[in-house]
């Protein structure tokens, strides 16, 4: 774990703003012998950034990370840290189930009540929501959206979380900055348009700009984006690549349009599963890393769908089997 994600679980865990449901979670982690040396430089940070205000013990903060670092407890259970009177915002810990990841994002701007909202939108369905500050937001099927109830105009930033996809089309404000957290990425705006395709189970995260400009940063890398570019980040190899796109095909969820261009066969049908809210796999023989190009309006019937699908790939078939869609090689077809 790097240093900066140990700093932001021991920010909020000291500020007992973890979420209750991760606590354990939390606790285990602050317990266990690994990552020691990150945990004690993320201590001391907290330690060191205090503003003087109200005192709180940090023996009883650190009482989870007794037992990996005796001498280290020792040293800090006499200290007082100084604690701040507007508390940090809840931090987020996430368990991605389908990954057995720990993704976590914690933000790092002052919230006046600490509450972080959930709008997270069903596959088959999208949803919109607007923002404290107008900050106007799609939210695109199988997505969630954390944000707080109200933006403090006492932080240096305007922070909300995402997994999935979402458009977003954000409200100006020179001083506070508008920044999306994916995972360990930070996209961050002043006012602009633009949209962000991270799914848990994409390999890739894809920031694709309408209006305005936008930075991508991962902590080691960053890019800048203008108008029509889009960025794609692979959160595997944490390489960045940018290319000059037409922003608004990556939209056409908006209208409830599929559009592919050149996409694998994997990310299409990913999509149509999103869209349909029906599972769509795949047989073995098929190869889901081929590439197509596609597109599908609003009022098309999966069934459509599916047979557009097997007419452009030539070789494949498919039939409905115990509620889900199974899509096969024929039967003498080439592979």
């Amino acid at each position: 774990m790097n240093n900066y994600i140990a700093y932001q679980i021991v920010r909020n865990f000291v500020d007992g703003l973890i979420p209750r449901r991760y606590r354990p979670l939390v606790a285990r982690w602050l317990r266990g012998d690994e990552d020691v040396e990150a945990k004690e430089m993320a201590f001391r940070k907290v330690w060191n950034q205090m503003p003087e205000s109200e005192t709180v013990d940090l023996a009883q903060s650190l009482a989870a990370f007794q037992h990996s670092r005796d001498a280290y407890e020792r040293r800090c259970a006499t200290l007082r840290l100084r604690r701040r009177v507007v508390k940090y915002a809840a931090g987020l810990l996430l368990l991605l189930a389908s990954g057995g990841a720990l993704w976590y994002s914690a933000s790092s701007y002052h919230a006046r009540s600490g509450e972080l909202l959930e709008c997270s939108v069903a596959n088959g369905a999208t949803d919109g929501l607007t923002l404290s500050d107008g900050t106007r937001v799609r939210v695109n099927a199988g997505s969630t959206v954390l944000y707080p109830r109200k933006f403090s105009r006492f932080a240096s930033n305007r922070e909300v979380y995402l997994e999935g996809e979402a458009h977003f089309e954000v409200s100006k404000d020179a001083k506070q900055p508008f920044i999306v957290h994916v995972g360990n990425l930070r996209i961050r705006v002043l006012g602009t348009r633009f949209n962000v395709k991270a799914y848990a189970c994409d390999e890739n995260v894809t920031t694709t700009l309408e209006e305005g400009k936008v930075s991508v940063s991962n902590g080691q890398h960053s890019a800048l984006l203008n108008p029509n570019e889009q960025l794609v980040y692979n959160r595997i190899s944490g390489q960045m690549r940018k290319t000059s796109v037409d922003s608004e095909r990556y939209n056409a969820w908006m209208q409830g349009r599929l559009v592919f261009e050149q996409e694998p066969l994997g990310r299409v049908l990913a999509d149509v599963c999103r869209k349909y809210n029906i599972e769509v796999v795949a047989a073995p023989s098929v190869d889901t890393g081929r590439r197509y190009t596609m597109s599908f309006r609003n009022d098309e019937r999966i069934d459509d769908v599916m047979k557009v699908i097997t007419k452009i790939a030539g070789n494949l078939t498919y039939q409905h089997e115990h509620g889900r869609i199974v899509l096969k090689t024929k039967k003498g077809g080439a592979r």
